[in-house]
């Protein structure tokens, strides 16, 4: 059969006519030319045979410096961070690689949602250093320009929460939602160590002993009516009002010290007994990324103003006020995001009255333990967000915080600082759960949540 002949361009023709003439040359030195170069090495460097090494006497010890003692007590005290570097990368890279391969967040939505996902079911879990583990669920149900939820929790007779919510959407003529809400509480174990970010030397506080700081619980039921306006795709508006009612008290049975035995009697207002506001404010957001749950680049401005105003015989009537920014930069990656942030809020009583102490600012954006209070709070923060899959993202975060009777009295003295390690799970347009591990001079911390919303949001929603 006759063969075709072939063109071979320039190049080609040029490689292969350098080929052969090294090909020729090889063969001319008596090179096998079937030898692979990792033989050829091997064959360089062994020994001839029947020439063995000669002998080694004596002892062979390995030659140290004057650093070999330092740098092996190094080892030694690193050995446990190094195992635990280790083994959180193990598991965030399997928890990953689960989520990427098998859709977690897609199954399960499935699992739990009915066909048309209509009504949904699952379950919710609440852990945090210092609280009790708090189990329950959560029913979903949406229709076509309405949405409604319902969750209840269990963590013990004074652990529970239940609280409900209703939605009405509009987008005509106006992007716009309608919010309903209520809420009942009972939580234990709660603390408070006086005001002022060094509640030990501040003179406001008045200690009746040696005691320094107040465990409580509080039971607390609130009401909230929202309206949200979207007048451009990154512009919001939200109008809101709430009741709330409160009772701070001392823990049953002679569990702690009673609040006479830390504080002298009617130094600590709204302390032991029941307090009801209503608090109305007005805010405004500007938010340009495109997902309020996955890492993704954009800006955050928000600024709120609103005031409180007692019920019966709470005749105290203060205004709050503040605002936060924060900004959102790709970084390497679009979706590897390093975020600074700055939240600063405030209340005063214009009437000099006294505001109860659990109606004063703190750091509720802080996340290690945020018990300090007072007139102003300020709390700067810096994350670097990755996403490691389609609905997980991983963080490194720090944060700064402090509290001051006001502005003009903010300083530099007894900042308290954190700083931790994360994992958030979020769907196309919401966070499901977190896990992270957070650690400063007040010591560490721990929070992992599953189907609750996170504790850091707006002022009608904080404690």
């Amino acid at each position: 059969m006759p063969c075709r002949p072939v063109r071979l361009g320039a190049r080609a023709a040029a490689g292969l006519a350098l080929g052969s003439v090294l090909l020729t040359s090889t063969r001319a030195a008596g090179s096998p030319t079937s030898e692979t170069a990792d033989a050829l090495v091997e064959r360089a460097v062994r020994p001839a045979r029947g020439k063995p090494d000669p002998a080694v006497t004596g002892v062979q010890r390995p030659g140290r410096g004057s650093s070999d003692a330092a740098r092996a007590a190094a080892n030694v005290a690193l050995w446990l961070p190094r195992e635990v570097v280790d083994l959180v990368f193990l598991t965030t890279g399997a928890a990953a690689g689960i989520l990427e391969n098998e859709q977690v967040v897609p199954r399960m939505r499935e699992l739990l949602f009915t066909r048309d996902r209509s009504v949904g079911v699952y379950p919710t879990f609440f852990l945090e250093t210092g609280a009790s583990p708090n189990v329950g669920a959560r029913m979903v149900a949406a229709a076509d320009n309405a949405a409604t939820t319902l969750r209840a929790g269990f963590g013990g007779p004074d652990e529970n929460v239940a609280e409900s919510r209703m939605r009405f959407g509009r987008t005509t003529p106006l992007p716009m939602m309608l919010s309903l809400e209520g809420l009942h509480e009972r939580r234990t174990g709660l603390s408070y160590p006086g005001i002022g970010q060094s509640p030990g030397t501040d003179p406001r506080n008045r200690h009746s002993g040696g005691l320094r700081t107040l465990a409580f619980r509080d039971q607390r039921e609130r009401v909230i009516g929202s309206l949200g306006l979207r007048p451009s795709p990154n512009l919001e508006l939200f109008v809101s009002s709430s009741y709330t009612q409160r009772h701070p008290h001392d823990l049953p049975n002679g569990e702690g010290p009673g609040l006479d035995e830390v504080f002298v009697a009617g130094t600590v207002p709204g302390l032991g007994r029941r307090t009801r506001f209503v608090y109305t404010e007005l805010a405004l957001r500007i938010d340009t990324r495109t997902a309020r749950a996955a890492p993704v680049a954009g800006l955050l401005l928000e600024t709120y103003a609103g005031s409180v105003h007692g019920v019966r015989e709470d005749g105290a009537s203060f205004v709050r006020a503040g605002g936060r920014a924060a900004a959102f930069f790709p970084l390497y990656r679009r979706t590897n995001i390093l975020s600074p942030k700055l939240v600063v809020d405030g209340i005063d009583e214009p009437r000099g009255g006294a505001v109860p102490v659990l109606e004063l600012t703190r750091p509720s954006e802080f996340r290690g333990v945020g018990d300090r209070r007072d007139y102003v709070s300020v709390v700067a923060s810096l994350d670097y967000r990755w996403k490691l899959a389609s609905f997980v993202a991983a963080r490194l975060f720090t944060d700064v915080a402090t509290v001051a009777p006001s502005l003009s009295e903010l300083t530099l003295r007894d900042l308290r600082w954190v700083g931790g390690f994360g994992l958030d799970v979020f769907s196309s347009h919401a966070e499901i759960g977190r896990i992270g591990v957070a650690a400063g001079p007040d010591g560490v911390s721990f929070l992992l949540s599953f189907g609750v919303a996170p504790r850091f949001g707006d002022r009608q929603h904080r404690d």
